[in-house]
């Protein structure tokens, strides 16, 4: 089971999506706009967002971003009626993890939740993630290595999250500059070669000779959890 915070101004379909999901055993909480959002999530900390765009009282993907920007890695799905590439594009820009158009096939939605949720349970809100010696709780901000608390700052942390999001692949330190620093792909800075050696002097057992945090020449890095399975 988890809590849904479906923002949904369409009453029927509020309603129908708020049946369905019950139904797969979720606790739903239903706001019908910006506002009524915002002081649910003064009271509840959602396991996933379901977000519509057209809202009465403002645009949805400035939703989006602030509930990024207050720290929440909740998966985001949004949902809406905006079907062009550049929407879509932007959505996700905007920190969604998921983008489906109305209309749309109940089961497939019902899907794509469950897929988020999934995903979501090895790294997600209110439980831990393991790499090498570091584990790390997300919601907390918490980290440890070698049993011992390590003072991880919030950049560190959102750091190690995109690379878990991106687990196995390699991402590029312009990828890392848009995404988490929020900064212009083009800035030339060694920002990220910087934390990223803060962040191996938590999870390598030898920060000059990575298993888990290693260089992709001409591109950036790329993280394994476990090399034996992951570099398959």
């Amino acid at each position: 089971m988890a809590k849904v915070l479906l923002i949904e101004d369409t009453r029927t379909l509020g309603l129908t999506l708020e049946v369905s999901l019950k139904a797969q055993g979720h606790e739903v909480y239903w706001a019908d706009c910006i506002a009524a959002a915002r002081e649910l999530l003064k009271q509840v900390h959602p396991d996933l967002f379901i977000l519509d765009l057209g809202l009465p009282d403002g645009d949805g993907l400035e939703l989006c971003v602030e509930i990024r920007n207050g720290g929440s890695i909740a998966p985001i799905l949004i949902l809406t009626a905006r079907d062009s590439l550049y929407a879509r594009i932007e959505g996700l820009s905007a920190g969604a993890d998921d983008y489906m158009t109305k209309p749309f096939e109940l089961p497939e939605l019902v899907a794509r939740v469950d897929a988020l949720l999934r995903r979501q349970r090895w790294h997600g809100a209110g439980e831990r993630a393991c790499v090498g010696l570091l584990e790390i709780d997300f919601r907390r901000h918490q980290a440890w290595s070698k049993g011992e608390l390590v003072p991880m700052t919030e950049l560190e942390v959102k750091l190690v999250r995109h690379l878990l999001d991106r687990k196995g692949h390699p991402v590029s330190r312009e990828e890392l500059l848009t995404r988490v620093w929020e900064q212009d792909a083009s800035t030339q800075t060694r920002t990220v070669d910087v934390f990223i050696g803060r962040i191996r002097r938590y999870i390598e057992q030898d920060p000059t000779k990575p298993k888990h945090l290693l260089n992709v020449r001409g591109v950036g890095y790329r993280l394994v959890t476990d090399p034996k399975v992951d570099d398959l």
